[in-house]
């Protein structure tokens, strides 16, 4: 089991209602196997896709979405109908994918001499208010996902969901378990980190 694409949609994801998923979870948690497939099937594209905004390799990526479904079966029986399925499940992708970057620990150098021209060009655009996601060019999503990779796993969680996947500070929040005031202010503290690197960069790029 194993995601196949990135899809650039929620797709079925969010075509699910609440009240689907909330029947197939308890199905599931009563040992329908065949239920438990149907919610990866659903979900599997938009895990992956939250998972990929971490994790540059495609292998990588899928492992740590196969965690997470690992980790919804195992927990499956403590999901409660009240609140949405998806923010249950995005917690947990949100927790495994924050696992995996404070076990990898890793804080690459960003090569400022390499960053000029047109990436930097879009790097000040993005951070001037434009979405991430906004990013087309190879080289200007490379120079994202190192700049992030620059940040705390904490920080680096709440900017990727707000500002790549769109989140509100209140899916951000549930999806973290934290508040809608510390991710607030943990998004503007990760994006004035991004802006002194950008400023290191145009000063370079002169």
């Amino acid at each position: 089991m194993g995601p196949h694409a990135m899809s650039d949609e929620c797709g079925s994801a969010r075509a699910g209602n609440a009240d689907t998923d909330a029947e197939l979870v308890a199905r599931a948690a009563a040992g329908d196997v065949d239920a438990f497939e149907e919610l990866v099937r659903k979900w599997k594209d938009r895990v992956f896709r939250l998972a990929f905004r971490f994790f540059r390799r495609r292998e990588d990526a899928e492992d740590v979405a196969q965690e997470v479904f690992l980790r919804m079966f195992r927990a499956i029986g403590s999901y409660r109908s009240d609140a949405p399925f998806e923010h249950w499940l995005l917690r947990i992708a949100t927790n495994v994918s924050r696992d995996e970057l404070r076990e990898r620990r890793r804080k690459p150098a960003v090569v400022l001499s390499d960053i000029t021209g047109e990436p930097a060009a879009w790097l000040d655009r993005a951070l001037s208010g434009a979405a991430l996601v906004a990013a087309e060019a190879g080289r200007a999503r490379a120079l994202a996902a190192d700049l992030l990779d620059s940040l705390s796993p904490g920080d680096r969680i709440v900017l990727v969901l707000m500002d790549l996947e769109g989140m509100s500070a209140a899916e951000t929040a549930a999806a973290t378990g934290s508040t809608r005031g510390a991710v607030k202010v943990r998004a503007m503290r990760a994006r004035r980190a991004l802006c002194r690197l950008a400023e290191r960069v145009e000063r370079r790029g002169r």
